[in-house]
């Protein structure tokens, strides 16, 4: 008999959500067999057996949080009697939790329930652990996010609606009054305390209404914490003039393929990281723990893509082998599936470059934090017209600002200067990106 316990599926995570069963007790197993999926910090996972026999106990319900190395499912051999699967707890009644309301005269038909393929309600991680803790059905959710989708907003609104008291609206009790007591005589003064050495940290203010961070919320947290204050960023902008790259897609589109300004620029990113391969590189220790460096032999672009509650970024690998087509296909393959939830964890691993674009949103310029190991990033703005002086005459021209964020360690200013000169020559002659 032996225990299955909560995986390590990536780096950032601690703790993982069984997020549904794929096999029932009593099933025979194999090794390689999908057994359940698991909910990380930034991506649903499939969990293998690694030992055949018979599913003997499930341990912890679907929808339950555990950290990682904590038994969840028990395989034998099918000798000892099956147990029957535990239950997700009902939500606990709290001194704050409000009466539930009279039942309506009238009764509301039900909203329509979107599904997935396997007939699992669409719903985000967070809005599923929040109608659980809530009690909350989420049939009778609507969905607002993608596909019908339920998110976070839907779930607070929803609860809002019924009475149900969520963490950010629990009011918060008044203390308890104290008995007077006779005056005492004040103390002697004390001299003010000698001034730290060092430097105090702050910490964050408690402020009431405060909700917990999601899994992907912490995670992120911890990403940028420990990239923005180790990681000594310099920044780099150029402006690129980009009317043959707008007339090159509009070309593209009238052959019947869809590639949007993004794809252009990861393609142009990764071939010239191929002619500037200083760029292309990560900081680390060698093995006597010295500084040291990392030449990476592939060009693997991470691609920032926005969730609901929070951010991912999917790595299109050897992008500058890849055709734009190829490069644009992948892109929302993985983003689409990166908003439902059903991306694999090694498709946001192994990029040795981010591309972030918030063009779409009417950004002219930003600069990125760096994704560690990764010593670069690339940002881009929006796609604007300005008046621009060609042959000496003032015209309206297409203009593009992009900003390089580099690890000041590995990569000095001139070379990142080098890198965005050679980005800028292949997005004015964007022919040469799709040769």
């Amino acid at each position: 008999m032996g225990e299955i316990t909560m995986p390590r599926l990536s780096d950032t995570m601690s703790e993982g959500t069984v997020g549904r069963w794929l096999k029932k007790v009593g099933d025979q197993i194999a090794v390689g067999d999908i057994i359940a999926e698991i909910e990380t910090d930034k991506a649903t996972m499939e969990l293998e057996a690694f030992e055949s026999g018979v599913l003997q106990q499930i341990l912890v319900p679907e929808g339950q949080t555990v950290p990682i190395g904590q038994p969840i499912a028990i395989i034998g051999d099918g000798s000892a009697p099956i147990a029957t699967p535990p239950t997700a707890p009902p939500a606990s009644t709290t001194p704050h939790s409000s009466p539930a309301p009279a039942p309506a005269t009238a009764v509301a038909s039900p909203p329509a329930i979107s599904t997935d393929d396997n007939g699992r309600i669409k719903a985000s991680p967070v809005a599923r652990r929040l109608a659980e803790e809530l009690g909350i059905d989420l049939r009778q959710v609507v969905g607002t996010g993608p596909g019908g989708r339920i998110i976070k907003e839907n779930v607070e609104e929803f609860a809002a609606r019924r009475g149900v008291v969520t963490p950010a609206t629990a009011p918060t009790s008044a203390p308890a009054p104290t008995p007077a007591r006779a005056p005492t005589p004040a103390p002697a003064p004390t001299p003010a305390p000698a001034r730290p050495a060092t430097p105090v940290t702050t910490p964050a203010p408690t402020l009431a209404g405060a909700e917990p961070l999601s899994r992907m919320r912490k995670a992120i947290a911890r990403a940028m914490n420990e990239s923005k204050p180790g990681v000594p960023h310099i920044y780099l902008t150029i402006e690129v003039d980009v009317d043959a790259l707008m007339a090159l897609r509009e070309q593209i589109a009238a052959s019947g393929t869809r590639v949007s300004v993004n794809d252009l620029v990861v393609k142009a990113a990764a071939k010239a990281l191929a002619k500037v391969p200083a760029i292309n590189v990560s900081f680390s220790q060698t093995a006597d723990g010295q500084p040291g460096i990392v030449r990476h032999s592939q060009i693997n672009i991470g691609v920032a893509v926005a969730l609901d509650d929070g951010l991912v970024a999917p790595v299109v690998r050897d992008a500058d082998k890849k055709s734009v087509s190829t490069i644009s296909a992948e892109i929302r393959d993985m983003a689409l599936r990166a908003r439902e939830g059903k991306i694999k964890q090694n498709e946001l691993e192994g990029a040795t470059f981010q591309v972030t674009n918030l063009g779409m949103f009417g950004i002219i310029e930003f600069g990125s934090i760096i994704s560690v190991p990764q010593a670069a990033s690339l940002a881009v703005g929006t796609v604007r017209k300005v008046p621009v002086v060609r042959d000496d005459q003032i015209v309206i021209g297409q203009v593009m600002n992009l900003t390089l964020s580099a690890d000041h360690r590995v990569i000095d200013g001139a070379v990142g200067a080098q890198y965005l000169q050679e980005l800028r020559k292949l997005l004015e002659s964007p022919v040469s990106i799709i040769v």
